[in-house]
């Protein structure tokens, strides 16, 4: 069973790996709009980049939900705040997420304090946040994969796609199923992301006894535990 967890968590990886992948160029198209604006560059500006956003969701068509760049406060000459973000509609055409950017408003969206943007941040390297409920976008439980962004050396922001755990599900629930039905995929938290298992659903957490979190060259920190002993299988 172990050998066959490994693969699974290797078919997952290489899963968030394409990803990470066409964030890329994303990134450097932000980073090469940002650098090249006459001035400061502007929300206008950020227009450019929807062909590149069109072009991950279109590649990721049923995997990733949503995609875009997340600026750094004030680094717009007209909006201190800003998402460049477009999610793929049921109909399949593309939407722009509305959320409040104002400050002083009181359903402002904070975007600065969410571990997707904070943790690239701090850490000047790609991450993986969640499972978390999507409040802002689609009220359902997702990762978003984050990379950060440099212009000149200075952070200018994160480039990122949201994977709805629904759609994760659809790829590993049916592998995690042959493997044993209490069984569940969780990130190093303990946080469940897909389970097989009646006990457990995505988002909450299990109280992980010795539990070794797979090793892989990925972002993805995650792990598969048998939530009848809450014991993570070894690599």
């Amino acid at each position: 069973m172990t050998g066959t967890a490994q693969d699974l968590l290797v078919t997952v990886s290489d899963e968030y790996e394409r990803i990470f992948a066409a964030l890329e160029p994303l990134a450097a198209v932000f980073a090469g709009t940002v650098t090249n604006a006459p001035g400061r560059a502007s929300t206008t500006d950020l227009a450019a980049l929807r062909e590149t956003i069109f072009a991950v969701l279109a590649a990721h068509h049923g995997l990733v939900a949503g995609a875009g760049v997340i600026t750094a406060p004030a680094l717009l000459a007209d909006a201190d705040y800003w998402l460049e973000w477009w999610w793929t509609r049921p109909s399949g055409g593309h939407e722009a997420l509305r959320v409040n950017l104002d400050p002083t408003a009181p359903d402002f969206f904070e975007y600065t304090t969410a571990d997707w943007y904070a943790t690239p941040r701090r850490t000047a390297t790609r991450h993986v946040s969640g499972p978390y409920v999507d409040y802002a976008c689609t009220t359902e439980y997702a990762t978003t994969v984050a990379v950060p962004v440099y212009a000149d050396g200075v952070f200018i922001g994160v480039a990122a796609a949201d994977v709805l755990v629904s759609h994760l599900e659809q790829r590993v629930l049916p592998a995690l199923r042959r493997l044993g039905h209490s069984l569940a995929l969780v990130n190093a938290a303990g946080r469940v992301v897909v389970s097989a298992s009646p006990r457990y659903a995505p988002g909450e957490l299990v109280p992980l006894v010795d539990a070794h979190p797979v090793s892989l060259a990925s972002a993805v920190n995650w792990t598969v535990v048998d939530t009848a002993t809450a014991v993570s299988t070894r690599s």
